[in-house]
């Protein structure tokens, strides 16, 4: 919920936001980098901000879900 509301909050200020999720093998080196206790969890970061040329990026293209992006198995 927390990304929730602080990326809603960013986007009514106009700022573009991407939410990230780490695997635990980088904790280590972020809390030696930062000097963070080596007991907390890095679980994900949210980079905000605008593009460098002002303008929107260009629309994403998507896979097909079916088939190439959701796999199901023994249903």
């Amino acid at each position: 919920m927390h990304e929730f509301v602080i990326w809603t909050a960013l986007e009514a200020e106009g700022l573009g936001a991407n939410l990230q999720h780490y695997n635990p093998i980088v904790n280590q080196k972020v809390a030696a980098q930062w000097g963070l206790p080596e007991d907390w969890e890095l679980d994900a970061q949210l980079v905000f901000g605008t593009s460098k040329s002002g303008k929107p990026s260009l629309p994403k293209e998507f896979k097909k879900v079916e088939g190439e992006r959701f796999l199901t198995f023994g249903i």
